[in-house]
């Protein structure tokens, strides 16, 4: 049945999983979850997972080197729906590390997440650095990036004699319909 043959039960009994429930045990075989996937959790230091945390992770492709890239970027202990939260929304070790390399390093990994979601990475933090607009928070960035600010869009403000306007100033122009 879905291949949840004997072999698979003390397999996952191996690992300290004696799930009763038949349904539990094909869904977790059917989403590829295998003696070596818990294993490689347990390493990682996610032991215990329950039946469909365990299908989740594998579905969302949390594995023990996203939860290393984590770990290494300073984001360590998280729960399983920071993780996958953060998987799905494309935030990853290298994205961290470029964000904080540009300074920024929230404590929440949800601001990553809103960060990420909104555009807001360092390309596009660079840019708003190359037109002046330097320490801006990750919420002005996103507010700025939602409005559609560019860098260009800077230029060709101040080039129309507006001087060095505040960001709320250009998100405002930018609204008005100013191209």
């Amino acid at each position: 049945m879905h291949g949840v043959d004997l072999e698979y039960v003390r397999d996952i009994g191996a690992r300290g999983y004696h799930l009763g429930d038949p349904k539990s045990l094909v869904r977790m075989r059917d989403h590829g979850v295998d003696r070596d996937f818990i294993a490689s959790l347990d390493s990682a230091g996610y032991r215990n997972l329950g039946a469909e945390d365990l299908v989740r992770v594998r579905d969302h492709g949390v594995d023990p080197e996203f939860i290393a890239s984590m770990d290494g970027a300073g984001y360590k202990n998280l729960g399983i729906e920071a993780l996958v939260r953060l998987r799905d929304h494309g935030v990853d070790g290298d994205y961290i590390a470029d964000m904080k390399e540009m300074g920024y390093a929230p404590a929440n990994s949800e601001e990553l997440i809103e960060s990420r979601d909104h555009g807001v990475d360092p390309s596009y933090i660079g840019s708003l650095k190359q037109a002046g607009y330097e320490n801006l928070s990750l919420q002005e960035l996103r507010r700025a990036r939602d409005h559609g600010v560019t860098r260009g869009f800077i230029e060709r403000v101040k080039a129309r004699g507006y001087g060095k306007p505040t960001l709320d100033e250009v998100i405002r122009l930018r609204d008005r319909g100013l191209d």
